[in-house]
């Protein structure tokens, strides 16, 4: 395994202090996940004290614990004082950054981030040494952390880039200096921090201001403020533009997908030629977001069919829509956990895949309060139970007040109920699932849906 820092390293990068040399083949900031070799950083966040975790990273096997307090009771445990965690894994990332000869691609959008980029890290990975970002990890501590574990001899480097509020993609972009800039979608999240789509969209196209001239931005052209974006992009004299979506304007346009033993065969134009390839049987935005691909791939003069090659076994991140087959005594059923994360837009997307999912039993519904909506979000709520009365499912449960606000607009469900004990929901279900039904569960990840997905999970059997 490659070393990536080392004592001598930091000292001379930020003149940081060990009490013994060592050297780390990976840089970790959570205690439970530290492996054989890390580095522990030991950030003083809002809700943990890394500082606390000390002896527990150790024995987990850190070779070292990079520190700014002072502890007691860690003899066994090497130290790295620096004078500040945060600050000193900003500098690790940006050293990571300028000594790598990697292509740079960022991934942002309202959603589909992490999707997209699970997608590119598996396609790009069958032709060259290709590395991502863990999970989500898409914040101020996330991006500086992917890149201080950005290994040498890297090819292709795609890292998701992520935000609250507005001027976080510009301080991020910073440090990943991007060659490929991919936007994925301008939707309804983060309202309540940035009020208006406009402003989202001004928010995200931040992407660009750190993007190489002569590199390139992928975009959604089916998006919101798609136009806006282009002439940003262009204004900043970003020499290459490649636009995908389903108009005959765009320079990759899909052109229909069918489904048959299982996978989506997808059929799309790519500059005038055909392209075609396979898909697991996942929802229509997946399909969507792998157009995206084809502009890596016409960008970085890759051939398609090695790249494309890789989708047909591609599998959706935990949470973001996942099929999952379970047997419940003799009652054999679907459940899709969607319960990562939920706005408008992903909602709309995930209950129309739904809505096309062939059945013999009902169709159960889940679905938690979408946050961050700010003011508007009860009307937004309210709206959208108007818009999803059209899919056709037999019961809804519901969690969260917004999400209440929302079923009372739905008149033609029969079976709805309201309830924020998710385990009596879990409980609930399972005495009245039958054979050949199914289940979706969508929500913000604070709302947590995914204890019901474990409950229902645990209490069956996958087949």
């Amino acid at each position: 395994m490659s070393i990536l820092w080392s004592s001598s390293s930091l000292k001379k990068l930020v003149n940081a202090n060990s009490s013994k040399e060592w050297e780390a083949s990976g840089v970790e900031i959570d205690s439970r996940k530290v492996k054989k070799g890390d580095l522990f950083c030991a950030i003083n966040g809002k809700s943990y004290n890394g500082h606390d975790f000390i002896n527990s990273a150790s024995e987990s096997g850190a070779t070292a614990c990079l520190i700014s307090e002072n502890l007691i009771n860690t003899k066994k445990v090497t130290l790295v004082r620096v004078n500040n965690v945060l600050d000193t894994l900003e500098r690790m990332a940006k050293n990571a950054r300028m000594r790598s000869k990697a292509k740079f691609i960022a991934v942002t959008g309202s959603v589909g981030k992490t999707g997209t980029k699970d997608m590119m890290h598996l396609a790009l990975s069958k032709v060259a040494s290709t590395y991502s970002n863990e999970s989500s990890y898409n914040n101020h501590l996330g991006v500086p952390l992917s890149l201080a574990r950005v290994p040498p001899n890297l090819n292709y480097c795609v890292l998701e880039i992520g935000m609250n509020k507005k001027g976080e993609i510009r301080q991020l972009v910073k440090l990943v200096k991007p060659e490929v800039a991919v936007l994925t979608a301008i939707e309804k999240s983060h309202l309540e921090g940035l009020k208006s789509l406009k402003n989202i969209a001004d928010a995200k196209s931040e992407v660009l201001e750190s993007l190489e001239k002569k590199g390139c931005l992928i975009l959604n052209n089916d998006t919101n403020f798609s136009q806006y974006i282009k002439s940003k992009a262009k204004k900043l004299g970003i020499q290459n533009i490649i636009t995908y979506g389903k108009g005959s304007e765009n320079n990759i346009r899909l052109l229909n997908f069918s489904l048959s033993n299982k996978k989506y065969l997808v059929q799309a134009l790519c500059y005038g030629k055909k392209v075609s390839w396979l898909m697991p049987s996942l929802g229509e935005h997946w399909i969507h977001n792998s157009l995206s691909i084809l502009g890596l791939a016409t960008y970085f003069n890759i051939d398609f069919t090695k790249i494309l090659g890789a989708l047909s076994s591609f599998e959706v991140p935990q949470g973001r829509g996942n099929i999952i087959n379970l047997r419940y005594n003799d009652r054999c059923f679907i459940l899709i956990d969607d319960s990562y994360n939920s706005n408008p837009a992903s909602l709309i997307a995930s209950l129309k895949s739904f809505s096309k999912l062939k059945v013999i039993g009902k169709k159960f519904l889940v679905l938690g309060d979408m946050l961050e909506l700010g003011k508007e979000s009860k009307e937004i709520h309210k709206e959208l139970g108007i818009k999803i009365e059209k899919f056709q499912f037999n019961v809804l449960y519901t969690v969260g007040k917004n999400m209440f606000e929302m079923s009372k607009v739905l008149k033609n469900i029969k079976h709805k109920y309201h309830e924020d004990n998710l385990d009596h929901i879990a409980e609930n279900i399972l005495k009245t699932i039958e054979s050949g039904d199914a289940i979706l569960l969508k929500g913000s990840n604070s709302i947590n849906l995914k204890e019901i997905v474990k409950k229902i999970i645990n209490d069956c059997e996958k087949l």
